[in-house]
């Protein structure tokens, strides 16, 4: 009796515990063109590069608002002190505002891109990105990819060791936000003469999730 005590006194064997990682990658179609363009105008004064700068940045606003699915605002606005150099002796300041703008439909705002070049305006990035709507849907797939296969991996290691799945005792995600634009370019303002459109195609971005986990594993 005392011995059959005993035996039934000894303490479960612990669990055994896999720390395991799965990173999933999934294809995501851009469904959103985004540009920024900007106003920048070098003048005697603080005071007139400031004002011809209002001028040039009021102008394309009211340009961008006119196309409809363009979303349209106004971002740094800086002034500095230029100042005389060797060949030009004159005091000068430069001014200069960005402004961003973006669409679900590219055309449209291809042609306003060229249009605002026309006008002195500088073409700073251009490319296409995922919508945050997009970019929800995508994570979520991925991460449910990368949980799938971290559960996937769990039965097959514990079927490697005489065991079976128990439970997750603890699951870390991480699900990176995608480059928001896969092709940039840079471009001076363009003239009258040459004034043509910007193009742009868009190719898919990847989108990752990772999922880590401890687990439990327990006898057959």
């Amino acid at each position: 009796m005392a011995g059959a005590g005993a035996a039934q006194a000894q303490p479960a064997p612990s669990p055994t515990i896999l720390h395991l990682s799965e990173t999933a990658t999934v294809p995501s179609h851009p469904d959103e063109l985004a540009a920024t363009i900007r106003a920048e105008v070098v003048a005697p004064t603080p005071a007139d590069a400031q004002q011809r700068v209002n001028k040039m940045v009021a102008d394309a606003l009211a340009r961008a608002h006119q196309v409809p699915g363009v979303t349209v605002s106004t971002g740094n606005y800086s002034v500095w002190r230029v100042g005389p150099t060797p060949q030009d002796h004159t005091e000068r300041w430069q001014a200069g505002q960005t402004i961003a703008l973006h669409g679900r439909d590219g055309t449209p705002l291809l042609k306003l891109v060229g249009e605002l070049q026309q006008k002195g305006l500088a073409l700073n990035q251009l490319g296409w990105r995922l919508s945050e709507e997009a970019t929800r849907a995508a994570r979520q797939q991925a991460l449910a990819e990368a949980l799938k296969a971290l559960r996937g991996r769990a039965d097959a290691a514990a079927d490697l060791i005489g065991l079976q799945f128990d439970q997750f005792k603890e699951v870390r995600l991480d699900t990176p936000r995608p480059p928001p634009m896969p092709r940039m370019m840079m471009a001076a303002p363009a003239q009258a003469k040459d004034f043509a459109p910007p193009s742009t195609e868009a190719e898919d971005i990847t989108v990752n999730a990772t999922a880590e986990a401890d687990v439990l594993l327990k006898p057959r």
